[in-house]
């Protein structure tokens, strides 16, 4: 099954001081690099990479060398949902698929057994999300149909939660063996340094 993905770039990386979470070293690879290298081995997948300043360009350089296009978002001050905003008015406009991945930049890591799984309990009408030990997290699988909510999740309270909350029968859990799908790399000692 085809697949899309709105990978989430667009952040200034303050809590990490600063710097520009996609090209972040983890395992021999940058951030990016290792979702593109995980998505590469699913097969046909349509990505887009959502960036802002600060570090828009060099994320830009970095999405053009996996061959992904980039989005813009205009507001980052708005928070996360006006990225999830832009990248999924880009994916209903592009993207030929039933399914999205919603993939934040800082969690990379997961299993591409995990994301078979994932993908194998979607279609076009639900949101399937990974858990571990109980714990939600990224990157869920979202419906084709459940995308218009997205494009306007940056006016609702509580952004994209307020669509992935919104009706418990359109959202799956799906309960692996992979803890980096809870794991994500917000400050220094996410890595080993120094203390956030």
């Amino acid at each position: 099954m085809k697949t899309g993905c709105v990978i989430l770039a667009a952040g200034a990386g303050r809590r990490m001081g600063g710097v520009n979470k996609a090209l972040l070293i983890w395992q021999g690879k940058t951030f990016l690099q290792d979702i593109a290298d995980r998505l590469r081995k699913l097969g046909d997948v349509a990505c887009v990479v959502v960036v802002a300043t600060p570090h828009d360009v060099e994320t830009e350089v970095a999405a053009g060398e996996e061959g992904y296009p980039c989005v813009r978002n205009a507001h980052p001050e708005r928070g996360m949902a006006s990225s999830v905003a832009a990248g999924f008015a880009y994916a209903s406009a592009n993207f030929a698929t039933d399914t999205c991945w919603l993939w934040p930049v800082d969690a990379p890591g997961v299993g591409v057994e995990a994301l078979r799984i994932l993908r194998s309990r979607g279609d076009a009408a639900r949101i399937v999300t990974p858990r571990f030990a109980g714990r939600g997290g990224h990157p869920s699988l979202v419906g084709r149909a459940i995308w218009p909510e997205l494009e306007a999740c940056e006016n609702a309270a509580e952004g994209a939660r307020s669509v992935f909350r919104k009706d418990a029968h359109r959202r799956d859990f799906v309960d692996l063996e992979d803890h980096a799908v809870v794991h994500d790399f917000d400050c220094p000692t996410d890595l080993g340094v120094s203390s956030c």
